[in-house]
């Protein structure tokens, strides 16, 4: 991206599918941010640029390895990868770009949408074995917080795309 890009994206405000944050984000607010967009139409982040649009430049020395690795690879489920690329002003500040499509989009793209990985009608919370699901989770995507309650594991099956909520479903405990 160059500099006029950049400015004409600042320039237009936060939007849809836009947000500005500086780099001192906590990562799982960063991820939420991303996932909220990539669940709309996908997006932008740009980073070192305040909500007022004010550029006050990116900090951290390691900055993409943090997105990549602590972002995108420990708190986006499921995984996909971004474009990270950084901007470098004529004042030596740098603002970091991170694009992403719409995971749905991104999932037909890669051929990796099946229609066994859509949920099966009329199951449950009850339906799913947790030793399994904890195992996937810790093992599969190295995620060392395994959800503790039956409502934090509703929100992240909802978000791995393994449960569809629905009114109907059952609130029981998991098989043990």
């Amino acid at each position: 991206m160059i500099r006029t890009e950049l400015f004409e994206l600042i320039a237009n405000g936060e939007n849809s599918g836009v947000e500005f944050k500086r780099d001192d984000v906590r990562p799982e607010q960063l991820a939420k941010e991303v996932v909220a967009l990539a669940n709309l139409q996908g997006g932008r982040i740009l980073l070192g640029v305040a909500d007022d649009g004010s550029i006050v430049g990116v900090q951290r020395p390691d900055l993409e390895t943090w997105i990549m690795d602590t972002v995108f690879g420990r708190h986006v489920h499921p995984l996909m990868l971004p474009f990270y690329e950084e901007v470098r002003l004529d004042d030596g500040k740098r603002v970091a770009v991170i694009s992403f499509p719409q995971q749905a989009r991104l999932f037909s793209i890669g051929g990796m949408l099946h229609a066994e990985m859509m949920p099966v009608p009329g199951t449950s919370m009850m339906s799913l074995d947790r030793a399994r699901l904890e195992n996937y989770l810790r093992n599969i995507l190295r995620d060392p917080d395994v959800p503790a309650t039956e409502p934090d594991w509703e929100t992240r099956l909802l978000r791995l795309g393994f449960h569809d909520h629905r009114e109907d479903d059952c609130r029981a405990a998991f098989r043990s």
